[in-house]
């Protein structure tokens, strides 16, 4: 039976089941009919897919023949599959979860005979943010127990606002960069991500804040009062991350996260 847990959890029960081998297809640009482009219209859209497979034995085998056999899944048929799969013409607009869910099982497919413990899928839309590097969602289950994570998220997105203690800081905005991943996100508001950035982009840009602290704390409550109000909702957790890259100048940025439940306690 399928059950949802939360992202670390899965992560945990990954590990401590002892299967380390995988295949991964990183970043697999294809034209999809899914998902909603940044003003939230169902149109075909560029994507970065990446898969990967966890495998139930290890491919003892394949790497002392040094042959393709069923102990390992071929990353080459695997990518054609999945490109055939997003270039069938006759394939109406989808969902970006049932897109996930056809990606599984395209793996599924490829990987015959060979055992599969673990799938996982990252669908990331590279223009699906208007301020970031894309949007997205990622899919983790195990086939064996059921257990799955679903993951929603904005990378990267950039914000001008006030933020700062030092004199010169309150002179005028510097750029922040945030990104926000909403584990356990209920499916049916996964492609909801251009109108979640417009929110955080409109009300962080008119902020005033000295600290990154008390902005991630406003910022998480911004979205449980605003965003995440419906039931389906209530069971998801926000993980949120502000960077600051001005502010030291030797270093790439210092960084602020926070991790709350959408229900506050």
């Amino acid at each position: 039976m399928a059950n949802l847990v939360r992202q670390p959890f899965w992560n945990a029960e990954l590990a401590q089941s002892e299967h380390f081998d995988k295949i991964i297809v990183q970043n697999l640009e294809v034209i999809v009919n899914a998902g909603t482009d940044v003003w939230g219209r169902k149109k075909k859209q560029r994507a970065l897919i990446s898969v990967t497979v966890t495998l139930t034995t290890d491919f003892a085998s394949a790497s002392s023949t040094d042959t393709v056999d069923d102990s390992t899944v071929h990353y080459g048929v695997l990518s054609k599959a999945i490109q055939a799969l997003v270039a069938d013409e006759s394939r109406e607009w989808v969902s970006t979860p049932q897109l996930s869910w056809s990606i599984a099982e395209s793996v599924r497919k490829v990987a015959g005979s060979t055992g599969v413990h673990a799938i996982e899928t990252n669908i990331c839309y590279i223009k699906g943010s208007m301020f970031g590097d894309g949007a997205g969602l990622i899919t983790s289950k195990i086939e064996t127990s059921g257990a799955y994570s679903n993951v929603l998220y904005l990378r990267n997105v950039h914000i001008p606002c006030l933020i700062g203690v030092n004199s010169n800081e309150r002179l005028q905005k510097q750029p922040v960069v945030l990104n926000i991943w909403v584990d356990g996100v209920d499916m049916s508001r996964v492609d909801e991500y251009a109108q979640l950035e417009t929110l955080l982009f409109d009300q962080i840009s008119t902020t005033d804040f000295k600290t990154l602290e008390s902005m991630l704390e406003w910022a998480i409550k911004l979205v449980r009062d605003k965003f995440f109000t419906r039931d389906g909702d209530k069971d998801s957790w926000i993980r949120l991350r502000i960077e600051k890259p001005l502010a030291v100048p030797f270093a790439d940025a210092p960084a602020v996260e926070i991790t709350r439940p959408v229900a506050s306690k």
